[in-house]
């Protein structure tokens, strides 16, 4: 068995085939890694001619003459047999003392314990166990399993779709009786979804700035967002649902007209036959539809003067790599919440990949935290909406290289 530098392509080859495939393995992930700063590499294991394992290595100095590495979401190898594990661990840090790394960081993205939807753990439900012990016998720490954010690590928590053989009626049917209304309630005031250009990236970085002021967390920049699209090249999408308010404007008018004629007729019913109560109550009836449509119209007066014809509603940007689409990134205008931005363009995307054959709607990063009024419980609910299936993944593991180097380095950050 012999560790050896590989070519991108067949790095990408073995990926295929393997079964935890993440963006983050990518070599679209190792190029951005780059030109973040990071040294990368891609290993092959290989026993003769036979590749039996891979991985994304990257390194960053450490106290100016060491190096620290870290394998974005964990080697592409069969963890479940150990006696490869261990072997390939073996030879790894043989290779990384080479390099005169200190420790060795991990975090794959492989499921700890089955879960539901609303984060329950299912009662004799799969789970990986073995995987983080066979971890600790190649010397590898397992860092606590923590909840929460944090956005110096990769996520352990994600929520999901299995899209695999459903069509998209079958999907939608499952998704909660508020997330098909609140579709619907999009599609009624006709909101339209498009994809972004990259020199358009700019409504994204916009509306990500107003949403991280309103909801209180760090947005990231129109830089990164650029970069994205850079490595990830046809990887990458941006859709953006906006009101078009010609759309919009036409169809209350034409409301607004037919509930006039009918405003019309039951007067003139009225007129003639008084008493009836079932005309009464739909006299009242339209002459309330017909006040909300005039406010609407106000509103709609309101909307062009501060936007013009096109009202932003909501953005995100996805990854589709591999089996799966990550939604990466969501923005949106809450001023204009009720037209249900949002839900626009998840239901659009989630079509798309249904079509283009995506076997898992990956909604990426929750907080781990399930009861009404934790941190990022709204995150979780609206994505449960969504009927998306809760995955926490095994967790970070450190593999110590230098041990007295490493146990210095523990001392000076109290991070491990």
């Amino acid at each position: 068995m012999q560790i050896k530098t590989i070519h991108s392509d067949l790095y990408e080859s073995f990926l295929e085939k393997y079964p935890y495939q993440s963006f983050l393995h990518s070599s679209y992930a190792g190029n951005k890694l780059e030109n973040d700063g990071w040294n990368v590499e891609y290993l092959g294991y290989f026993n003769q001619e036979e590749c039996v394992a891979t991985c994304l290595l990257a390194t960053l100095p450490l106290m100016k003459v060491f190096r620290y590495a870290y394998i974005p979401r964990g080697m592409a190898i069969d963890y479940k047999e150990k006696g490869l594990l261990q072997a390939f661990i073996r030879d790894l840090k043989r290779y990384l003392k080479k390099k005169n790394v200190v420790f060795l960081e991990i975090d794959p993205n492989i499921p700890y314990q089955q879960r539901d939807k609303d984060g329950k753990i299912v009662e004799n439900g799969l789970n990986n166990f073995e995987i983080v012990n066979n971890l600790k016998s190649c010397g590898f720490i397992h860092l606590p399993m923590k909840k929460g954010y944090d956005s110096r690590k990769q996520c352990r928590w994600i929520s999901g779709i299995d899209l695999t053989d459903r069509s998209a009626e079958e999907v939608f049917s499952e998704f909660s009786y508020m997330t098909r209304q609140d579709i619907r309630t999009s599609n009624k005031y006709q909101v339209q979804v498009r994809e972004l250009q990259k020199d358009e990236l700019y409504i994204l970085d916009q509306m990500e700035k107003q949403t991280s002021q309103h909801q209180g967390f760090e947005a990231s920049t129109l830089t990164y967002y650029q970069d994205l699209y850079t490595y990830y090249k046809n990887h990458v999408k941006t859709l953006y649902a906006y009101l078009d308010l010609n759309l919009y404007g036409n169809k209350i008018k034409c409301e607004l007209s037919k509930v006039e004629t009918s405003i019309e007729k039951t007067k003139e019913f009225l007129e003639k036959n008084p008493n009836s109560t079932k005309k009464i109550n739909r006299l009242k009836t339209d002459e309330e539809y017909y006040q909300s449509l005039q406010k609407k119209i106000e509103n709609i007066s309101n909307l062009y003067s501060k936007y013009g014809n096109e009202v932003p509603l909501a953005c995100c940007l996805f990854i589709e790599y591999g089996k799966e689409v990550v939604y990466l990134v969501g923005a949106s205008n809450y001023e204009c919440r009720n037209f249900k931005g949002p839900y626009a363009v998840q239901w659009e995307m989630i079509q798309q990949a249904i079509k283009k054959g995506y076997t898992y709607y990956n909604f990426y990063g929750i907080s781990g935290y399930f009861n009404e009024g934790e941190q990022g419980y709204g995150v979780f609910d609206y994505k449960r909406g969504y009927n998306a299936i809760v995955t926490e993944y095994i967790g970070n593991f450190v593999l110590p290289i230098q041990k007295p180097i490493f146990n210095i380095y523990k001392k000076l950050k109290k991070e491990l």
